[in-house]
C-alpha cells in the first residue's frame, strides 16, 4: 500500500521501499558491479595503470549506478514519471535552506577536520604514495578538458552518492523508523561504501592506528553531517552542497 511522505508542506504518494531492497540498491551499487568488473580485470580498479582510468571506473561501475539504481528502484515500486522520482528522493529546492544548510554542514566539516589533524593527525590519504598528486595537461585545450573532467568527476561522484545515500536510504528509512535512524542508518552504509578504497590505501600507506583513527572520524562524521543538512534542510540538495563542497576542496588537495 502507497504511503505518503510529507516535506516541507509536500506530500507525494509512494509505496515505501522495503529493507532487503535499499540494502540490495546498496550492495549492487558499490560492491557487486565493481567486484565483478574487478574479477573479470584480474585487479582492483584502484590500483589499475593510471589515475585516469580509475577515476572512470569510479564514474563508470559505482558512482552512475548509485544514480540510477535508486531511480530504477523506485519505478519498479510504483513511482510513475522520472520528475515524480526525482521528487521522491528529495530533490526538492528548497532555495536559501537548502543553500544555507549546505553551507553550514561544509563549515562544520572544515572544523572537524582541522580539529581532527591538530589533535591525531592527518588521514590516509587518498593518493598512491610515490605517485604525483592529481593530473597534469600541457597546453590550452588539454588542460581544459581537464578541468571539464575533474567538474565532470566532482560533480557526479557527488550526485550519485547523495541520490543513494540521502536520498533513498535516508529518506525511506526516515519514513519508516524516524529522522534518526535515517541519518545515523545512511551515513553508516555510507562510511562503509568507502571500506574497500580505505584497505587499499591503508595497505598502500602502511597506516597507522592514528591514520585510520583520523579517517574515520572524517568520514563518518561527513557522512552525519551531510544527513543532518538532508533533514533541516529538507532537500537532497542542502547534502549535495555540502559533499560537492567538500569533495571538490579535498580533490582539489590531493586526497
Amino acid at each position: 500500500m502507497a504511503e505518503k511522505q510529507i516535506h516541507d508542506g509536500q506530500v507525494s504518494s509512494r509505496s515505501p521501499v522495503p529493507l532487503v531492497g535499499l540494502l540490495g540498491a546498496w550492495l549492487l551499487a558499490n560492491f557487486i558491479l565493481i567486484a565483478l568488473v574487478s574479477w573479470v580485470a584480474d585487479g582492483w580498479y584502484l590500483g589499475w595503470s593510471s589515475q585516469l582510468f580509475g577515476m572512470l571506473a569510479e564514474l563508470g561501475l559505482i558512482q552512475l549506478p548509485n544514480l540510477v539504481i535508486p531511480l530504477i528502484l523506485l519505478r519498479i515500486v510504483d513511482i510513475k514519471g522520472f520528475r515524480m522520482s526525482w521528487a521522491a528522493l528529495g530533490w526538492r529546492w528548497t532555495g536559501w535552506r537548502a543553500v544555507l544548510t549546505g553551507v553550514i554542514a561544509f563549515v562544520s566539516f572544515l572544523g572537524i577536520s582541522m580539529l581532527v589533524n591538530l589533535t591525531i593527525g592527518a588521514p590516509i590519504p587518498y593518493q598512491l604514495p610515490g605517485r604525483p598528486v592529481g593530473l597534469s595537461a600541457h597546453g590550452l585545450l588539454p588542460a581544459l578538458g581537464l578541468l571539464l573532467l575533474l567538474l565532470v568527476f566532482v560533480g557526479l561522484t557527488t550526485l550519485g552518492e547523495e541520490n543513494m545515500f540521502r536520498g533513498l536510504i535516508q529518506t525511506d528509512l526516515s519514513s519508516d523508523y524516524g529522522a534518526l535512524a535515517g541519518i545515523l542508518g545512511a551515513a553508516l552504509l555510507f562510511g562503509l561504501r568507502h571500506l574497500p578504497a580505505d584497505l587499499f590505501y591503508g595497505q598502500a600507506w602502511k597506516a597507522t592506528p592514528q591514520m585510520w583513527l583520523a579517517r574515520e572520524i572524517q568520514l563518518y562524521s561527513g557522512g552525519l553531517l551531510y544527513g543532518l543538512a538532508r533533514h533541516f534542510g529538507g532537500s537532497t540538495y542542502a547534502s549535495w552542497i555540502a559533499h560537492l563542497l567538500t569533495f571538490g576542496l579535498i580533490f582539489t588537495l590531493g586526497g
